[in-house]
């Protein structure tokens, strides 16, 4: 038997970081050589954890040489094809749809050139559950475009889903997280194996997820290797642990809160107690750490430290003369907590957490102390374990790897390529309403001819024309007949959804194209389609992604993506199919069009499809071209979200109306919807004059405290933030600003839009009251008083060319001094589709 090639897609790696899930990887890969190497050992990383420290290509190498072979994603811009290229732009669209996608394309495209560098393809790939980096590769699988050969695994380590759920107050609502959610949830329904450690998560995450049915035959159990470094070796003091230690993330669902009051509560019961309590641990939210430290009172901040940046060797000599304390609600394995128990520390864990109560492995007052989840139960635990000894450590004895297992790999559900036989299919062409629109939609059909089999009788093309603007014996009807197809009457100017759902369903054969006016279909995504409903029985829809077109030069111009089956997204947007795609004739019986949506009704209908479950399938690839002109229309409102949302609560039986809710519209590509950038989204700001240091603090700077960017005005100069723009072309700017300072004389503001190739120096000449230039753009200039706020707006179509320079400006008033001048934008609009000249 060959050696069976595994690779693992992740985003940490040890030793580039403290993660645990990079830490289980490379043991992973010491656990095979220990083993005589019976696999070959992959892994896929994206560039940036190259970029996270300068010796990182050097560490990795010297980590993995001879153990397994890292490979890297590649830049999307650097790829040559149409759907990389437009989702290279989706970076400057941060937590949109196409941002994910890119995300997750640019890991399937990882794939593809590791199998080429490889040879071959690899039998097993092991996605992580989180982050719905799977979403591409997944579909790519599905519809029979990729790894048709290969083993897609998830391993449970932890959802955003699942993790928030525990933090469930923690969270602001919003759309991107939807998105995640489904992308997780999508992995977890499609894999072709789930891989757990313990069977009480498995059956937490199955339950979450309601994965009972998907899940059936393709799970299985592994205990990984669990391989401490040297210096984790027992070194316990030789008296009884005084202490206490918390040594998780400093995160909500970890319990660092219930650390903190069960320390209070024990040493409010225990004045005189000797040890203290240590959280020995790293964070990213600076306000959730500051909110942790409010809760130790004055008179106990010696006794319950906060311990940052502390060595490897450090945190072992804590750690030996501490009882550990793991207080999550949520864990799928913990190595912390097997690492610690092989160290010989006492441990209390978290009764609740299901990685921890009612396992094969943690047994209470065995090897470790268990707790009911609250404050009382852990500061009861905490007394305890001063007069408790453990009697054994917990196993960690590794179970075989599934990948040297073949026989408890599922079977294949996808039939062979050459077994199946695509479904004949009807192009219905709807949406026509003048003569000069059916001759644009007439080209854009003529090219499918090639890929139907008209006269074999196989597939059709219907042209819909409604009566209302076209007669039965007109020239339009005479040309359709003529080339072959099906001239079909339709009632009124534009068909009821509801009659034209009842059409779809009286056709004779399987699958319909639906092609409305305003697409033209990608060369070979019928087939592709076709292909992949004959594979898989299961699917009702088949679609891609959009390209859209600038209407001036009818060049690529970006890319509209769509989710598929994606039950949280569907709530609030329409981005789960286009109009243009291939559904089983069927369907509408099941999902019908819906009248009452108006000219929405397609948009509904997709949605709909989503939250009952329909399989969906998105294939990572341009389906079809919109027509320019159609850009700006709407895909959705508010009342439309709402009624969905209403409907969806009524069907689970929820006594509150959600209609009650104002739902969140997602950012859109209409011109009533800009795109936002606020508070985190400003950090990228960066100074561009004056160049230097220029004073003892920075004049362009984060403010956490407004959530803003500060461009500090200073004596003599202009000071010049840049932020770079978004792909596409900007119609107008609006900047709200903020004077932070009741103590000064005002600030002047001003906001520019430079093109990408402008050099500062143009720009700098503009300000200074040089002649007008079409590729800078300035607003007019705005004295912000003392305290008080501003909009600044400026109208940058005919100058704006994507991806331009925007830039955030000040200068001080005639006379003013800079002393406390403290500007802040805390919010800039950008509006697209306005020709505002």
């Amino acid at each position: 038997m060959t050696k069976p090639a595994i690779c693992f897609v992740t985003n940490e790696l040890y030793p580039l970081g403290p993660g645990g899930i990079g830490r289980m990887l490379h043991n992973f890969a010491r656990h095979n050589e220990t083993l005589g190497s019976p696999a070959e050992i992959h892994f896929l990383v994206p560039p940036e954890l190259l970029a996270s420290r300068p010796d990182a290509p050097m560490l990795l190498a010297g980590t993995f040489d001879g153990l397994a072979q890292v490979h890297i994603c590649p830049d999307l811009a650097n790829r040559p094809d149409l759907m990389a290229q437009l989702l290279a732009r989706a970076g400057a669209h941060p937590w949109t749809l196409e941002w994910h996608l890119a995300e997750s394309y640019r890991y399937y495209q990882g794939l593809l050139a590791a199998e080429r560098r490889r040879g071959a393809p690899f039998d097993i790939v092991e996605f992580p559950d989180f982050g719905g980096w799977a979403v591409a590769s997944i579909e790519a699988k599905r519809a029979g475009l990729a790894f048709t050969q290969t083993l897609i695994a998830a391993r449970i380590h932890s959802t955003q889903g699942v993790i928030y759920r525990a933090e469930r107050f923690t969270h602001h609502p919003g759309h991107s997280l939807g998105i995640v959610f489904d992308a997780e949830r999508h992995l977890l329904a499609h894999a072709d194996l789930i891989v757990g450690h313990e069977r009480t998560v498995l059956a937490f995450n199955e339950d979450h997820y309601g994965l009972a049915g998907h899940w059936r035959g393709r799970c299985l159990l592994e205990f990984p290797p669990i391989l401490p470094d040297d210096g984790d070796a027992p070194v316990q003091a030789e008296r009884e642990p005084l202490d206490f230690i918390f040594s998780s993330r400093l995160q909500p669902f970890k319990r660092p809160d219930l650390f903190i009051r069960a320390a209070i509560l024990f040493l409010e019961r225990h004045p005189d107690h000797a040890g203290c309590f240590r959280l020995v641990s790293y964070g990213w939210d600076e306000a959730y750490i500051a909110g942790l430290r409010a809760l130790v009172p004055e008179t106990l901040k010696e006794k319950i430290l906060f311990v940052f940046g502390a060595s490897a060797a450090e945190r072992a000599s804590h750690l030996a003369r501490s009882v550990v304390v793991v207080p999550s609600d949520y864990e799928s394995l913990c190595l912390f907590a097997f690492e610690a128990s092989r160290m010989g520390c006492k441990i209390i864990l978290n009764g609740r957490c299901p990685a921890f109560g009612k396992t094969s492995r943690w047994q209470d007052e065995n090897n470790c102390l268990l707790f009911d989840g609250s404050v009382a139960g852990l500061a009861a635990a905490m007394e305890k374990a001063l007069r408790w000894t453990p009697s054994a450590t917990a196993s960690i004895a590794p179970d075989t790897p599934y990948w040297l297992r073949p026989a408890a790999w599922p079977v294949s559900r996808a039939p062979a390529v050459a077994q199946v036989k695509r479904p004949g299919v009807t192009v219905v062409c709807h949406g026509i309403r003048s003569p000069a629109e059916f001759e644009r939609l007439f080209d854009t059909v003529l090219p499918l001819d090639a890929e139907l089999d008209l006269a074999g009788g196989t597939d059709a093309v219907q042209v819909l024309l409604p009566r209302g603007h076209f007669a039965p014996d007109g020239p339009e009807a005479r040309r359709v007949e003529a080339q072959g197809w099906q001239a079909v009457l339709s009632s009124g100017k534009n068909e009821c959804p509801e009659m034209l759902g009842r059409r779809l369903a009286a056709l004779e054969r399987e699958a319909v194209l639906l092609h409305p006016f305003g697409f033209e279909a990608a060369p070979g995504f019928l087939a592709l389609a076709l292909d992949a409903m004959a594979r898989d029985a299961e699917l009702a829809l088949v679609c891609g992604h959009v390209e859209l077109v600038d209407p001036h030069t009818a060049r690529s111009d970006y890319l509209r993506a769509y989710a598929g089956e994606a039950p949280s997204t569907a709530l609030l947007s329409s981005r789960i199919a286009p109009p243009f795609c291939l559904l089983r004739r069927d369907l509408p019986t099941r999902v019908p069009f819906d009248p009452r949506a108006g000219d929405l009704w397609f948009e509904v209908f997709a949605r709909e499809c989503a939250l009952t479950g329909e399989g969906i399938l998105v294939m990572p690839v341009i389906a079809a071209t919109m027509d320019a002109f159609l850009a700006g229309r709407r895909e959705t409102t508010k009342k439309i979200s709402g009624g969905l949302t209403d409907a969806a609560g009524i069907a689970v039986g929820l006594p509150a109306r959600l209609l009650s809710l104002d739902p969140v519209q997602p950012p859109g590509d209409g011109p009533d919807r800009p795109l936002t950038l606020h508070g985190e989204q400003l950090r990228p700001v960066s100074r561009i004059h004056p160049q230097g240091r220029v004073r003892e603090w920075e004049p362009v700077q984060w403010h956490g405290g407004s959530r803003g960017i500060i461009v500090h005005p200073l004596a003599g100069e202009v000071t010049i933030g840049e932020l770079r723009g978004p792909h596409r072309r900007v119609g107008r700017i609006v900047a709200h600003v903020r004077n932070l300072s009741e103590h000064n004389g005002g600030v002047e503001a001003a906001v520019a839009l430079a093109r990408g190739n402008a050099a500062t120096q143009r720009i700098l000449a503009r300000l200074d009251g040089g002649e007008m230039a079409d590729d800078v753009a300035l607003s007019a200039w705005q004295t912000v008083g003392p305290g008080r706020q501003a909009l600044i707006e400026l109208s940058a179509y005919g100058t704006s060319r994507g991806n331009d320079r925007l830039l955030l400006i000040t200068r001080l008033p005639p006379r003013g001094e800079e002393s406390d001048c403290h500007l802040a934008f805390e919010r800039v609009e950008l509006w697209f589709n306005e020709n505002i000249l």
